[in-house]
C-alpha cells in the first residue's frame, strides 16, 4: 500500500499484525417502512447497502432533499413523511438492487468472478458505451433521481 501511495505510510508502520486489523462486513437491508408518527430513517437508517457502487452519502442527500421537498408541499408531517419516501422508493430500490447484484463481484469467494471483472468486464468497461453506464451508476444518476426531486 505504501508504494501506491505513500503518504499512509506513517499510518500504516502502526500496524504490526493483522490482529490489529477489522474484518469489514456490509449488509443489505432496507426498512419496508421507512417512517413512523414524526420520524423518518434517511441514508443508512433506511437503506444500508455494501459500498461498491459508493452512493451512500449521495443517497442520504437525496433522502435529506426529498424530505425537504415533502415539508414543504405537505399540509402536515404525516403527509410530508409519505411524500418523501414516494419520491425516493424507486431509486432506493434500484440500487439496493445493483448493489447486491455487484457485491459478489468484489467481495466473494469464487475464482471466476475475479477473473471475469478483472480480464474481460475490465478491459470492456473502458469502451463506449460502458464508460457512459459506469459514469452514470457510480455518479448515482441511474434512474434518473433527480427528475424526481426537480433538480
Amino acid at each position: 500500500m505504501s508504494a501506491l501511495w505513500p503518504a499512509t505510510a506513517h499510518l500504516l508502520d502502526q500496524i504490526g499484525s493483522p490482529d490489529q486489523l477489522s474484518f469489514a462486513r456490509y449488509a443489505h437491508r432496507t426498512l419496508p417502512i421507512p417512517a413512523e408518527t414524526g420520524m423518518i430513517h434517511i441514508g443508512d437508517a433506511w437503506h444500508s447497502a455494501s459500498p461498491q457502487l459508493g452512493q451512500g452519502a449521495n443517497m442520504a442527500l437525496l433522502d435529506a432533499y426529498a424530505l425537504t421537498l415533502g415539508l414543504r408541499r405537505s399540509p402536515d408531517v404525516a403527509t410530508a413523511l409519505g411524500r418523501a419516501i414516494a419520491l425516493r422508493r424507486r431509486h432506493v430500490r434500484l440500487y439496493q438492487a445493483l448493489t447486491a447484484l455487484f457485491t459478489p463481484v468484489y467481495q466473494s469467494d469464487s475464482r471466476a468472478l475475479p477473473f471475469v471483472r478483472d480480464r474481460i468486464v475490465g478491459p470492456l468497461s473502458k469502451l463506449w458505451p460502458a464508460t457512459r453506464i459506469q459514469a452514470a451508476m457510480v455518479s448515482g444518476l441511474i434512474g434518473n433521481p433527480l427528475a424526481r426531486l426537480e433538480l
